[in-house]
Order: C-alpha cells, then structure tokens, then sequence
C-alpha cells in the first residue's frame, strides 16, 4: 500500500531537466555593434531579477540590456523576456529561442548591445541576439539534474537484501538508513519509476511493507 502520494497518476514531471553549472559569456561584434553574451544559472525569479539589476549596473554606458530566461519544468515552467527598446521581437525572442534550442531550465541570458552606428534592420538584430546568446550558452558547462521523490519503508531484518536489490534495479537510492527493531530507510527514486517501485515491493513483501512519504516533503 502506498500512503498518501500527493502526485496525481500520470502527472508526474520529468526525471531530469538540463541547465548551466556556472556563468558564461561571448562577445559578438555585427556592424560596428558589440553584442556581449552574459549566461547566468538561476533558480528564481528573485534571482533572475537580482543578476539583471547587477548586469544593468555594470553595462549602464550601453544602449540596450535584453535578456529573456526560463525556469521550472514541465506545466510548472515560466518563461520571460525582454526586447529593452529594440523593436519587438528581435531581441527577447532569439535570446530565449537559444535556451530552447538546447532544452535548457533554470537559466537567465543576457544580451547586452552597444550600438556602433549602423542600424542593422529587425532581420538581422534578431540573428545578432540569438548568435550572441548562443556563443555564451556554448561557452557554459551544462549538467543534468536528476528528478525524484524521498519515500519511507520500514522491513523486517531479513528481508534487507532483497529490497537493497530491488532498489538497485529500479534505479533508486538509498538516502538515509536506520536499524532499530526493524530496518527504517529513507530511499530517493525517480519520478517515472516510483510507482513500478511501489508495485514490486508489494509483490516482494505480500503487501506487507508500505511505501510513505515523509512528513516534511
């Protein structure tokens, strides 16, 4: 029996999401413009904010600031953009269009441009912002964070070794573990394979060990 998931069937989100490990940034230079490429991980939107505010101050001699970003996954993901005085469209959009491209989460990019003189037409504003988004997002180290949820089981001795190999084979993990009058472990498993998890586990123990959720998750 699984007590009280909070997830409704079928609406799990992903096992994983990509985004950056650190700052990057590219220099694009289109025309006498310069385009300078500023990545940034970001988990909020307070953050997000906070690194626009900082990146604003540092460039406050040049023309335009526009960035666009993303974070969360899934139905729970936001996007947001802007073009900072440059006609609509030519310059947040591209800058999150190369977010997209590499399927990337929890990332803000910045874009900021230095006008050289010669307008470059919205054809062409819009590849400068996108070349230049792209060159820092290339110039970042991408990684892969695993999705998942924390579950408690609690066994009797003797039945350690064949739920520690089951475990295994479904692709969890074991997080915390504690030995008292029974085992008591606190296990992590992906969001797409908790409930085969669940399932197996019945079948192992007769229905006789249950799979919880833990009070603080």
């Amino acid at each position: 029996m699984i007590r009280s998931p909070n997830t409704p069937f079928g609406n799990d989100p992903p096992d994983s999401f990509l985004t950056i490990e650190g700052s990057a940034e590219s220099e694009l230079k289109v025309q006498r413009s310069r385009f300078l490429a500023l990545t940034f991980p970001v988990r909020t939107e307070q953050e997000a904010r906070v690194c626009l505010s900082e990146t604003a101050r540092r460039y406050h001699d040049s023309r335009h600031v526009c960035y666009g970003y993303k974070l969360g996954v899934g139905s729970a993901s936001i996007t947001r953009k802007s073009d900072d005085g440059e006609p609509s469209g030519t310059a947040g959009d591209p800058i999150l269009a190369a977010i997209g491209k590499l399927e990337l989460t929890d990332v803000l990019l910045v874009v900021v441009r230095y006008f050289g003189g010669v307008k470059l037409g919205t054809g062409g504003l819009a590849r400068a912002y996108g070349q230049a988004g792209a060159m820092a997002l290339a110039e970042a180290t991408i990684r892969e964070v695993q999705l998942g949820r924390e579950f408690m089981i609690r066994f009797p001795y003797s039945q350690e070794k064949s739920i520690r190999r089951l475990l295994e084979t479904r692709g969890g993990r074991l997080v915390d573990q504690q030995y008292g009058e029974a085992v008591s472990w606190r296990i992590w498993l992906a969001h797409s394979g908790w409930r085969g998890f669940a399932e197996a586990l019945t079948e192992l123990t007769a229905g006789n060990v249950d799979l919880e959720e833990p009070e603080n998750q």
